[in-house]
This record gives structure tokens, C-alpha cells and sequence, in this order.
């Protein structure tokens, strides 16, 4: 008599591995926000986005549930770069607005 072959388990997906989706769409947001700051209704919204995706994917990263906690950072940081300059143009627009070059004709 024959022994049976040894059960391995049931066969389909494999385990996932790390969820690193928060991080790596915080990066992308976050690079494209950049260059999209000249158009403000676009600009600010992908920073944002980017900022608390990178916040979330960097948390998970902490939590050992992802290993791209260095995209998850540069995703914070190049939002918040956009948010900043965001700032720095509506406070340059709102000082020049009353820029007028014929002021310094006296001087």
C-alpha cells in the first residue's frame, strides 16, 4: 500500500506583499503638482491630495504595511513645496497689483 503525496495547501493567488499604492501615487501627485501650480484650480488640489496620501502611505510604512516610506516623504515634500509657493504667488499678485512702474519715474 502507498502512502497518498502530501497535501500543499490550496492553490490560487499568492500572498499580497506591501501596500505601497498611497506612497508611490503621493510621489506622482506631488511631482505633477509642481508644474501644474500655473494653472491654481489644478495646482493646489494635487498638492493637497499629495500631502495626505504621502501622510497616509508614511504611516503605513512606520506600521511595517509598506516599504516605500521614502516616496511616501517625497510625496509630502513636493506638495508642500507647491502649497508654498502657492502662498508666495498670491502674495506676490496681491502686492503687485498695486504696482505701478510710473511711481519710480521721480526717483
Amino acid at each position: 500500500m502507498s502512502t497518498p503525496p502530501p497535501y500543499y495547501g490550496p492553490s490560487g493567488m499568492p500572498p499580497s506583499g506591501a501596500d505601497n499604492n498611497q506612497g508611490l501615487i503621493a510621489m506622482i501627485l506631488g511631482i505633477v503638482s509642481i508644474p501644474a501650480l500655473c494653472c491654481f484650480y489644478l495646482g493646489v488640489p494635487l498638492a493637497i491630495a499629495a500631502v495626505v496620501l504621502g501622510f497616509l502611505g508614511k504611516q503605513k510604512a512606520e506600521q511595517g504595511r509598506a516599504t516605500n516610506r521614502g516616496q511616501a516623504i517625497a510625496g509630502i515634500a513636493c506638495g508642500a513645496a507647491t502649497l508654498a509657493l502657492t502662498v508666495v504667488f498670491v502674495i506676490l499678485g496681491m502686492v503687485m497689483q498695486d504696482f505701478n512702474p510710473q511711481d519710480f519715474q521721480n526717483f
